[in-house]
């Protein structure tokens, strides 16, 4: 039987929790913004209570170097605001949290994006004969897919969580194999991380494009059957199209790391320190909701 792995890609369900809260935000009588962590905070409970997983690691990108991306193109996610000083002081508690659930996290090493360093982990266990949930808000992860790794989109919005496989991409973007996601948005560009694409390439044109060629590659080496303003703009931009493909593409080859199993066992979670952090955060219900899912044998 395969073992189960789920690798929480933290900073997008970090920011989705601080924006769901934008109009009334969170503050406990101290004037703490909990914003950011409680949404975070309710998940990881919920997923522990109802997945029960074996093994579990939280990922942060490690903001204090650029990756190669922002190195190969100076304008990558160059468009994104500053991020809100309630996430950056956020982030404490939520390692101090992930610590009392005995959740094993880590930072992405320097040049690399948390994307990076889940994929890695994601490939090296899958090789071990893991099945491999990859939890997350991002849909560059889409690109990650076989049939031992799926992206798990947690519960958001009254909405069910979904877990999607490789069915589910091909029928969502007209592609034969999740792999060709990248060379899908390679085409038409990704405005969320500024990536440029193919100049007047959109979505209708790329999964034409995708179904006929496979690849941007083999695209741009069959120029001659177009014509007209798009065969000019490919030409023109070929190298920005290879560009986009080397920016999109995640990397699942890290040097230096090994997938070791005992660093992603999950431990029962510390009672005494999960009440500690959540009377200091005010998380009234949660810390009832935290006794109710994990069954605390306490004298109280």
């Amino acid at each position: 039987m395969n073992k189960k792995l789920f690798l929480i890609d933290a900073y997008p369900l970090i920011y989705q929790s601080y924006y769901a809260y934008r109009y009334k935000p969170l503050f406990t009588s101290k004037g703490l913004n909990t914003s950011p962590i409680i949404n975070f905070t309710y998940f990881l409970m919920k997923t522990l209570n109802d997945e029960k997983p074996s093994y579990m690691a939280t990922v942060f990108d490690d903001n204090k170097g650029s990756s190669f991306r922002k190195k190969e193109y100076d304008k990558y996610k160059a468009h994104r605001k500053k991020t809100p000083e309630a996430i950056y002081m956020a982030i404490p508690y939520i390692i101090k949290i992930l610590k009392t659930f005995q959740i094993s996290f880590f930072y992405a090493p320097n040049g690399y994006e948390a994307d990076d360093f889940i994929g890695t982990i994601a490939k090296e266990a899958e090789n071990k004969g893991y099945i491999i949930y990859i939890i997350t808000l991002d849909k560059d992860f889409f690109q990650l897919i076989t049939e031992n790794i799926k992206v798990y989109i947690p519960p958001f919005k009254g909405k069910a969580k979904r877990i999607l496989g490789i069915e589910e991409i091909k029928k969502k973007f007209g592609v034969n194999h999740p792999k060709q996601v990248i060379d899908l948005w390679s085409m038409m560009g990704d405005p969320s991380d500024n990536i440029p694409g193919l100049p007047g390439i959109g979505k209708k044109n790329a999964t034409k494009f995708i179904k006929k060629y496979g690849s941007i590659e083999k695209l741009l080496n069959s120029t001659h059957d177009l014509n007209g303003k798009i065969k000019k703009n490919i030409e023109k931009n070929k190298n920005l199209g290879l560009l986009s493909k080397k920016l999109i593409t995640i990397v699942t080859n890290i040097p230096f790391f090994s997938f070791h199993e005992e660093k992603f066992y999950v431990k029962k979670p510390d009672w005494h320190s999960i009440k500690k952090i959540f009377g200091e955060l005010e998380f009234i219900r949660l810390l009832k909701k935290a006794h109710e899912y994990f069954k605390f044998k306490t004298k109280e």
